[in-house]
């Protein structure tokens, strides 16, 4: 099953934006991020949801939907709307799976990607609930834990060794976050990583 709408919720509400940030918007700025939300799920989608009527409406609810969770996330807690769009964008995608086999982003990429949005921004929204500030944007875990997970699935184990390392040691010098986030960052990274791989293993 692709997971192309899950994949656009997360860049578009979590990858280049902090989450906690989104609930505070005013409406200036939630215009500005319902066009950016468009753009992302037209970008994932274009080349199979254009194509037909059908395909727009299915595209137009995925983008009403992605503004309704926002709305939501003004009156319920942050987390309980987090998991709501999980549920809705996977329900969605595998409603529409069928459309997305002959996507340009193949349905294997597109858990590739979706692997990716959680090693890296995934880990950053639950970190930010409980180890560093709602504020943090975590540049830097969120940089290894994707090298982690590039280098991973490459097999190259040597390299995630080093990675590892070299975070361990960018830190000594150059961060003063705390040394919680030291450890638990490149253990989410690989624990996140190996997770993934063997879901994928197991569906392809």
């Amino acid at each position: 099953m692709p997971v192309h709408f899950l994949s656009a919720y997360l860049i578009a509400n979590h990858a280049f934006v902090n989450n906690a940030k989104l609930r505070t918007y005013d409406e200036r700025k939630l215009i500005r991020h319902f066009i950016w939300v468009a753009l992302v799920f037209l970008a994932l989608t274009f080349d199979v949801l254009l194509a037909s009527a059908g395909g727009i409406a299915i595209l137009g609810l995925a983008v009403v939907l992605n503004f309704g969770l926002r709305f939501l996330d003004k009156k319920i807690p942050n987390f309980i709307v987090e998991l709501l769009a999980v549920v809705v964008f996977v329900s969605l995608s595998a409603i529409t799976y069928a459309r997305f086999e002959i996507s340009y982003i193949t349905p294997v990429f597109s858990w590739y990607l979706c692997g990716m949005l959680v090693v890296t921004v995934g880990v950053t929204y639950f970190f930010r609930r409980t180890i560093i500030s709602k504020l943090s944007a975590d540049s830097i875990g969120i940089t290894e834990r994707l090298v982690i997970f590039i280098f991973l699935f490459a097999g190259h184990y040597e390299w995630v060794a080093i990675t590892v390392l070299g975070g361990v040691l960018y830190r000594l010098v150059f961060s003063k976050d705390s040394k919680t986030e030291w450890i638990a960052s490149p253990v989410a990274g690989v624990l996140v990583s190996v997770l993934w791989l063997v879901i994928m293993r197991g569906l392809f």
